[in-house]
């Protein structure tokens, strides 16, 4: 258990970046027009970033010997998980409101949004699923902590595309090889890199939660494409019938 703690001890320091990272990606579209937000986005935000302040004050509470507030932060963390579960997917149908306006060419395509709606929902679905883990395996500190720290490479996906398209954003597209997708390549590559070498460090490369992150991640680099595709299109708009006044 020493070992696990000893791996660990510095996590709450490295989990402040996460924090810089959905600061500054959310700061044009969220943090200076929160105001104007719809009731939805806050709630998102707010049991969000109640999610990265736990991921920073359990890794130090774990490791300095104070378990029993650990346990405490814990369970209250299984509703915060819920939170942020539920208020992601409520707002994803967005996603196709948008796409159905057409995007916001010719920087963003609808493609883009219609793609979107598919892939958040996969990285929610395997932030959940990592949450999950991570209960099941609350007395293997090993495989509980990896599985928390999981939680991240899922949760900061929003936050970090946000952070890579603002060269696309500031240059209004018009520098021809900066395209959507060119960056958002690079933006992907570099997260699955950040990934690995984690997984690396923590000697953790084969392990399920390291293997689901880069897999789930990865599929974000098929968003636009995914998004082309008029069957799904037609079949998104069914099921999530984005009518959503508060967008408006």
């Amino acid at each position: 258990m020493s070992d696990v703690f000893d791996q660990y001890k510095n996590a709450h320091k490295w989990m402040l970046l996460p924090w810089i990272v959905i600061i500054i990606g959310f700061t044009p579209q969220y943090f200076m027009t929160w105001l104007s937000e719809p009731w939805a986005y806050h709630l998102h935000a707010i049991s969000a970033l109640a999610w990265y302040a736990l991921i920073i004050i359990q890794p130090y509470l774990a490791t300095h010997g104070k378990l029993k507030q650990h346990r405490f932060w814990g369970i209250i963390g299984i509703f915060i998980a819920g939170a942020v579960v539920f208020s992601a997917l409520s707002i994803v149908p967005t996603n196709v409101y948008f796409g159905a306006k057409g995007g916001f060419p010719p920087i963003i395509p609808a493609s883009f949004f219609y793609g979107l709606a598919f892939t958040e929902s996969i990285q929610v679905l395997g932030f959940g699923i990592a949450v999950i883990m991570a209960i099941i395996n609350s007395k293997k500190h090993d495989d509980h902590a990896i599985w928390m720290t999981a939680t991240v490479f899922f949760g900061l996906m929003p936050g970090w595309a946000r952070l890579i398209f603002f060269p696309v954003l500031f240059t209004g597209g018009e520098v021809e090889w900066l395209t959507l997708q060119t960056t958002l390549n690079i933006g992907i590559s570099t997260f699955l890199i950040v990934i690995l070498y984690i997984g690396y460090r923590l000697k953790k490369l084969t392990h399920p939660a390291i293997i689901l992150s880069l897999l789930l991640v990865f599929l974000m680099v098929f968003t636009i494409t995914i998004g082309e595709q008029e069957w799904y299109q037609e079949l998104i708009t069914k099921i999530m019938k984005p009518t959503v006044p508060w967008v408006l």
